[in-house]
């Protein structure tokens, strides 16, 4: 713990703690491109991160479907075979 926040009996009591915290939360979305002071870029972000959930769910959706299409006509294309073999087609 830093000398200045010994008094203190948690860190997050400690102003010179939360302020470094602080700090560094505004140094890593700065490094991501968002303005933590302007509400609306912030608001911005969360709709954007939200908007990339959506996203990978929907894919990951659409990655299922497409195995079970895939299942279905590889399928499809075994019961064709057979019934040419057969000479029922």
């Amino acid at each position: 713990m830093a000398a200045e926040c010994r008094e203190f009996e948690s860190v997050d009591s400690c102003p010179a703690a939360r302020g470094a915290a602080r700090a560094a939360v505004k140094d890593v979305f700065s490094i991501l491109g968002v303005n933590v002071d302007d509400p609306a870029a912030v608001e911005e972000f969360r709709k954007d991160l939200r908007l990339a959930g959506a996203m990978r769910r929907a894919a990951d959706k659409g990655f299922v479907y497409l195995v079970m299409a895939s299942v279905g006509l590889v399928f499809a294309a075994l019961v064709a075979g057979v019934k040419i073999k057969m000479g029922s087609g």
